[in-house]
This record gives structure tokens, C-alpha cells and sequence, in this order.
């Protein structure tokens, strides 16, 4: 099967042309606002509107990425940004937001939406959500392999159930799974999450275990995707576009990798996947859709662009250096103007090529005044040939590619009737043209179809070329002037190009009523002042081992959230002995209720089986509750379920979205400020959820398939010991030190260096009308969890703020690491909005 559609980044209009001209069947774009790359150029309204057009006439598509969270003063903003998107006639946008999810399928459901990759629609139940929500593509995360997306695209089939399935096939890869990462934000107050990542990935760390050091480099750096040589097993596992990434990269790269794929997918020949090799890359990995080990996807030795490798020098002879051919897989042929980059213990320099002074198939020898060493590897990292045969795809033209047929009728009048019919993604559009007094009785030289048609034939500078053409009842001695018979191939082609323009944009009849439910929502949104729970919250905690229990004991908490994932380095011991934990886990908590925290990222297999325990300790009378990450839970559970952090609830629409997807409670996202919080639960009117908030502990700001395996030396680093943890360390930034943990399926868990503490705050939080204030306590111990806890339920009994400041410090006093208050002051520094 083919993959059906290449799928491009744009940063900026002129990248935009380049993608569409070099073959992009359909290019993701972002606003000035709400899209996940906060310092690309990025689109105007006006360039969006230009882009769409240029697009359709060309025969692609113009995706929208408004894939950033939103908080609940951004809702009118954002709604009527995604208005202007529908009106415009853009072919979808990508959506990371639950709430935004709900109030598109509610106010604007025609516009196409697609499911970002942040989203983490991994398993089959939550794709299956997505269908139900009114979204036509899911982007899947690039943990997924290729046979559970076949297994996926497959079941869709059988439940007849209609959703686009996209994957990442080229570019940059983020080390945390489906993108849904914290260490930027609350480390730097640049979060990914609003398209302002400061990348900390692709810094040098140091890995420790128990004080020796055991790895340095580029640790948490990944290798770049590239799928070229998988594109038949891509498209057979029903996959239908390929995404590929880049919207920070210039026009040459995006004139590269989609005319290098444009020809791949059409299996032409050519020396495409040498031209991948030569524009910016971290080395390539299949990645993990593929097949690739977590240490093949890494690449900790360096997190820059080498380029291809050509081989070593072999021999230097004054200026007149020998380079051994060793790359015989993608053979190279340089040329004056190319750049080769020398590499000599791990540092390179770069040369652009004047001469070259012997060429074959074993060695090249160059003419160079760069003081290099034997020994040294070469790379060829610019191609000044494939650089100026790109040069082609920057002007703006409009290629011939829809095909129109004409059927051509007169009557006795000799006027002529012309029907027009042409078909855009699958639909009939036709019109009729009248051509009237203009055909007249041929005094000498009448015309012919052969002239009629070849003049008709001339689109050049249109999106149509002549498909075929009917001649009915023509008579076989009119005349009729050349230039009017162009002037009638004019008039049928301006009213098809407005035919065309009109197939993507909305009828003024659904604008209209879209318009009047919006301004409906917008004035019962902003009149509505909302209304606080007026309740106390309730402490909740977060524990890893049920031995922290017994610390619970005798506080009146309103659930035990556990989370023994990270006790076993195997799903096989996992599943053998989680029940009897749960088991015992429950009976020591009642009567508090008692909740078995599932696996980040969990497949549909796995929640199956989870559900089977559930099921069994039911039958032997022992009530567990379930907290996941990922929506169409509620397919799979019969006991209620509550939703994990990494949900990212930022906005009222998002409680009420997940609400109606069957969760009982949900964390809100940790990202806030104490000012956004408050906002959300004034406009939330969904009482029946139970809304929680972390105040303390160290939090996850990373989930990866990455188990450390493969390090510089080549050695994997390997935990014995159940629930022992490594050390990250910064190496210029030395305070910055993250606990990892790695649960059953060897997926990492990075904690964040420092501890979130919002004692001196509680005052204010026990006034938001929130149903729990959660510890996490997990990766400590019974001493640290019974002080945690005996402190902060002190704190509920109206303390003034002296006498919180004062538990601060007991807290920065058995702390294991520093203290902060995450973004709850002052939310996410250096954003744009």
C-alpha cells in the first residue's frame, strides 16, 4: 500500500512555497500564536490566508498546528483564531488541548482536527476516543512500533471505524515519550508545552549510581529519524501520511527531505538518500516505530550535524591529502563548492572544496592548506550541486494537476454551450459556460476541433489541464477568431480556479451559524463570574511502596494514589506479584480508597490485563480504583477512573471533555500559576469530578523509552536492584542533579532535581474549592511520608502565614533536595503571549 500523502513543516511563507513545490502532498503550518514552535517566523493571518491558496491551487493541503495548552483567559482568543482558520478554508488543525478538542467538535465541528502526537494517543481504546470526538487523524506518538500500528489500523477496519493514522518519518526525535515533557518548564519556565522548549535534551550530562560516575556526553540526545528505506512497510501497516519534521530548518533542508521523499515514495531513482545525509542531521536511527533498541536511537556522542561520511586520510603529502573511500553503501562524487568537515577526537572542522585533485571509487585526494591528521574521518556536509538544483523550488507558480473535462454543445444559432466538470477529493464539481454571437458562418477558412482543442489546452498559469474534450452538433463551416476562442478557454478556467478556491471554504450559511453560536458563548462565557466549590480540600497522597501505609495511618486522606510500577525491571515479574501488593495495599489503606496508578504509556494489551486483576480482586471482595493518562479508559475499566498529571488539564473544557470521557477525578496540570488555577475552577461547572492539585514533591518531568543502554563506552547500564535509582547531573550546571527510576517495561523516569512546596501558599489554595491536595511522596520513605504529611494537615487548620513560613523550613530541613514553587507564582517565564 502507499502511503498516500507526504505530509511538510513550514516556518515561514517562502519555506511554505518550497515544500509545496517540491512535491508536498499537504504542509503544517503555525500562527502567530498556539503553535508548538514559539520561535520559528511562524504565519500572519494574511500569510495563512496566501498559504492556503497558493496550496489548494497547487493540489495541496495546509494543516494548522494549534497544538500548545491554552489556559482559560486565552478560550474567547483561541476560539476565535480557530473561526478565522474554518473561514479561511484550512484543511485541518493539529490539537493537543482536550478542551480545545470539546469546543471544536461543539462550535466549529466541520473543521477538520487532527490529533497531536502531544495528545499520547498511544493504545487502541484511545484512538478509539478520538473517533468519538470528531477527530479525523491521530498523529501517533514515535514510541509506537510498526506492529501494533498495523494491529491498530486493522481492528479500525473491523469496528468500521474511519481515522487517519499519521507517524513522524523523518527529523529531530524528542526523548521524552510523545513530547510530553517538563524539564524545560519547570527548570527554565520555557515550556515545551507552549512551544518554547529550551531543548535541556541536548545538553552533556553526567550519569552516576551510587556515587561512581558511569557515562558522560550527550546523554538524553537522540539520533534523527529517517524512514526512507521502510516506506513500503510504512504505508502496508496503514499508515496514511508521513510526517516529517522541521519547522526551525531553513528552506534548503525542507527543499531537501521532501523532494528526497517525493521521489522515494514514487520510487524514482536518483541519489536522494545521499541528499538526506548531506542536510542537518544528528546521525540517523530507524527510531523506535522501526524497530530500534533505545541505544541505537540515542546518539550521546554529540548532538550537532556531521554530515555523510565519506572515509578516513589515509596519507598527507604537503597540500595533497588522501582520503580512503569506506562509505560504499552511498557513494559520493565531490565537487568544487562542496563542504567536507574533518573529524579528529570528537571535534570538527569544516572546509568548502577548490580543488580536487584525483577521483575514483577507492580514494580522493584534495588539495587543502587545513592542518589535518591521518586518522581523521571525513564527511561531505554540503552538496553546492543539490544546493542550486533546489534553487528551483522558490519561485511561486501554479502547476497544472487537476484534470478538467469539457463537453462542447451549439445550437442553431451557432452559440455555444459548454459543460465543465473536474473532481476535488473525490466530489464532482461542474458548471456551465455560455458563449454567445460570437461563432459566425465561415466565409472561407472555417474552424476546426483541432484548433478549438488546441487552443482550449493552453491552462499554463491554472490549476487544470484539459482532461477531454466532446464536440457535440459542431457544424462543419463556422469561423470564429482565435482570440475569443482564448478568451472563452479564459472565462471557463476563472470560473473553475473560483470553483476550486470555494470546494475548500465554508458556505456563508455554516459561517453564519457558526458566528451566532459563538458570539452565543462568548457573552454567557465572559458574563459568567463563577462560582467556588465551597469546600475543604482533603489531602491525598502519591506512595511507591505500600510500607509508606502505615504512615498514612490515622490522617484522614481522601486517597492513596499507588504507583509500584518502578519495583520490578520486568512486565513478567510485574504481572506475577502486583496482586497480592494490591491486594495487601488495599486492606492496609481502608477505609481510605485505594488506587493502583498504571504505567505511563501503557498498551492496550497491558490495560487489558490490568483490567482482568481489577476484576479478580473484586471477586474476592477487595475494591481497587484505577488512574491512568490516556482517554478511552473508560472502554476498558468497570471501576472508576482518574486521571494522571501528564493529561495536562489547563482549561475548564479540558475537565469537561475528559468529564464526559468517563474519568472521575483529574490532576491539574502543574504548569499553572496559582491566577490560571483559580480561573479554571471559577469556569469549571462539571461537579461531578473531583479536581486535585499536587502542592509537594519531586515531580516527573520526563518519561522515556530510553534505558541508558549503549553509553559512550558501549557498556548498558543495568539496575539490579529493585527501586534503586541513577543520577543525571548537568555537567556546567552542576546543581541541576535528577533522580532516575525505571518501571517494568524499562521505560526512565527522570524526577525533577528540586522539591515543589506550596506550604507558605495553602491559605490560598484551600480557597480555590479543590477536592484533594496531593503529596507525592513517592521514591521516599515511611519517616519523610508521616512528616510530609503531619505537616500539611496541620496546615488545612487556618494557620497564619508566619506559622506556614515556619513549616517551610522543617520542610527544607528533612528535604532531600532544594525547594521551590514551580510555576505557581508567576506560570511559565519568556512566552511570547
Amino acid at each position: 500500500m502507499l502511503i498516500e500523502e507526504l505530509l511538510a513543516p513550514a516556518g515561514s511563507y517562502d519555506v511554505l512555497v518550497i515544500a509545496v513545490n517540491a512535491g508536498a502532498d499537504a504542509v503544517y503550518i503555525a500562527g502567530q500564536n498556539y503553535g508548538a514552535r514559539a520561535y520559528a517566523k511562524n504565519f500572519t493571518m494574511e500569510e495563512i490566508e496566501k498559504a492556503v491558496e497558493y496550496a489548494h491551487l497547487n493540489g495541496s493541503k495546509v494543516h494548522v498546528t494549534v497544538n500548545t495548552l491554552v489556559n482559560n483567559f486565552e478560550i474567547v482568543d483561541v476560539l476565535n483564531y480557530l473561526f478565522k482558520l474554518y473561514q479561511i478554508g484550512v484543511d485541518a488543525v493539529i490539537v493537543q488541548d482536550f478542551g480545545l478538542i470539546w469546543l471544536l467538535k461543539t462550535f466549529i465541528p466541520d473543521l477538520e482536527v487532527h490529533a497531536s502526537t502531544q495528545m499520547g494517543l498511544n493504545n487502541y481504546s484511545s484512538i478509539k476516543w478520538a473517533s468519538k470526538n470528531n477527530i479525523k487523524r491521530v498523529v501517533l506518538p514515535r514510541e509506537v512500533n510498526i506492529n501494533q500500528i498495523r494491529n491498530t489500523h486493522d481492528q479500525l477496519e473491523r469496528d468500521n471505524i474511519d481515522m487517519d493514522l499519521e507517524v513522524f518519518g523523518h527529523g529531530a526525535l524528542c526523548y521524552c515519550v510523545s513530547g510530553k515533557c517538563y524539564m524545560s518548564s519547570y527548570n527554565s519556565g520555557r515550556s515545551g508545552n507552549r512551544g518554547a522548549c529550551a531543548q535541556p535534551c541536548r545538553r552533556e550530562y553526567r550519569l552516576k549510581y551510587r556515587g561512581y560516575n558511569i557515562g558522560n556526553g550527550y546523554l538524553l540526545s537522540t539520533h534523527d529519524l529517517a524512514t526512507y528505506d521502510h516506506l513500503q512497510e510504512i504505508g502496508d501497516a496503514g499508515v496514511k501520511s508521513l510526517k516529517l519534521e522541521g519547522r526551525m530548518k531553513s528552506g534548503d533542508y525542507i527543499g531537501t527531505i521532501v523532494n528526497s521523499y517525493r521521489n522515494l515514495i514514487d520510487g524514482n531513482e536518483g541519489d536522494y538518500k545521499k541528499d538526506l545525509h548531506l542536510v542537518f542531521n544528528r546521525q540517523f536511527t530507524d527510531g523506535y516505530m522501526l524497530g530500534d533498541k533505545p541505544g541505537d536511537v540515542m546518539g550521546r556522542g554529540h548532538s550537532g550535524h556531521e554530515g555523510l561520511y565519506i572515509g578516513d586520510i589515509t596519507d598527507i603529502d604537503g597540500t595533497k591529502v588522501t582520503i580512503e573511500i569506506k562509505n560504499h553503501e552511498i557513494p559520493v562524487i565531490l565537487e568544487p563548492g562542496d563542504g567536507i568537515a574533518f573529524k579528529y577526537n570528537g571535534k570538527i572542522k569544516g572546509i568548502y572544496l577548490e580543488n580536487i585533485i584525483k577521483q575514483d571509487e577507492n580514494e580522493i585526494i584534495i588539495d587543502t592548506t587545513r592542518l589535518v591528521k591521518v586518522g581523521t574521518e571525513v564527511f561531505i556536509s554540503y552538496s553546492k550541486s543539490t544546493h542550486d538544483y533546489l534553487k528551483q523550488f522558490e519561485k511561486e507558480t501554479v502547476k497544472n494537476n487537476v484534470p478538467v473535462n469539457l463537453s462542447l454543445t451549439w445550437d442553431e444559432n451557432l452559440n455555444l454551450f459548454t459543460k465543465a466538470e473536474f473532481y476535488l477529493d473525490g466530489e464532482l464539481i461542474n458548471f456551465r459556460h455560455k458563449t454567445l454571437d460570437k461563432f459566425e458562418k465561415a466565409k472561407n477558412k472555417p474552424v476546426t476541433e483541432e484548433v478549438i482543442e488546441q487552443q482550449l489546452g493552453k491552462t499554463g498559469g491554472t490549476p487544470f489541464y484539459i482532461g477531454n474534450i466532446r464536440f457535440n452538433n459542431m457544424p462543419n463551416d463556422i469561423f470564429i477568431p482565435i482570440r475569443e476562442i482564448n478568451q472563452i478557454r479564459r472565462e471557463i478556467l476563472d470560473n473553475a480556479t473560483e470553483l476550486l478556491k470555494n470546494h475548500y471554504t465554508p458556505t456563508k450559511k455554516a459561517v453564519k451559524e457558526v458566528r451566532k453560536n459563538l458570539t452565543k458563548f462568548f457573552e454567557d462565557y465572559e458574563s459568567d463570574k463563577g462560582k467556588v466549590k465551597n469546600k475543604t480540600p482533603k489531602l491525598s497522597i502519591f506512595i511507591d511502596d505500600i510500607a509508606q501505609i502505615k504512615a498514612a495511618s490515622g490522617f484522614d486522606l481522601k486517597r492513596i494514589y499507588f504507583d509500584g510500577n518502578c519495583h520490578y525491571n520486568n512486565p513478567k515479574d510485574y504481572f506475577k506479584n502486583i496482586k497480592e501488593t494490591l491486594k495487601k495495599g488495599s486492606l492496609m489503606a481502608s477505609p481510605t480508597e485505594f488506587v493502583w496508578v498504571l504505567s505511563s504509556f501503557i498498551s492496550e494489551e497491558d490495560a487489558i490485563r490490568c483490567n482482568e486483576i481489577v476484576k479478580e480482586l473484586e471477586d474476592e471482595g477487595i475494591i481497587v480504583s484505577v488512574m491512568g493518562d490516556f482517554p478511552g479508559m473508560a472502554e476498558i475499566f468497570g471501576c472508576p477512573i482518574y486521571g494522571n498529571h501528564n493529561l495536562n488539564v489547563w482549561n475548564s473544557f479540558c475537565v469537561r471533555d475528559l468529564n464526559e470521557a468517563g474519568f472521575k477525578s483529574l490532576i491539574l496540570s502543574s504548569e499553572l500559576s496559582g491566577r490560571e488555577i483559580r480561573e479554571l475552577l471559577l469556569k469549571n461547572h462539571d461537579r461531578n469530578i473531583d479536581l486535585e492539585m499536587i502542592v509537594n514533591g519531586n515531580l516527573e518531568v520526563i518519561v522515556s523509552k530510553d534505558d541508558f543502554t549503549n553509553l559512550n563506552d558501549g557498556k548498558d547500564f543495568i539496575i539490579s536492584n529493585d527501586a534503586d535509582y541513577a543520577t543525571l547531573e548537568d555537567k556546567k550546571r552542576k546543581k541541576f542533579k535528577y533522580k532516575i527510576f525505571f518501571d517494568y517495561n524499562r521505560q526512565s523516569h527522570i524526577i525533577n532535581k528540586d522539591c515543589l512546596c506550596l506550604i507558605e501558599e495553602i491559605n490560598e489554595i484551600k480557597e480555590f474549592g479543590l477536592d484533594s491536595l496531593i503529596l507525592d511522596c513517592r521514591y521516599s520513605n515511611e519517616k519523610y511520608t508521616s512528616q510530609i504529611l503531619s505537616i500539611y494537615n496541620e496546615s488545612l487548620q487556618n494557620k497564619d502565614q508566619e506559622e506556614l513560613t515556619k513549616y517551610k523550613y522543617e520542610i527544607m530541613d528533612f528535604s532531600q533536595s532544594y525547594i521551590n514553587k514551580g510555576n505557581y507564582i508567576e506560570g511559565r517565564l519568556h512566552e511570547n503571549s
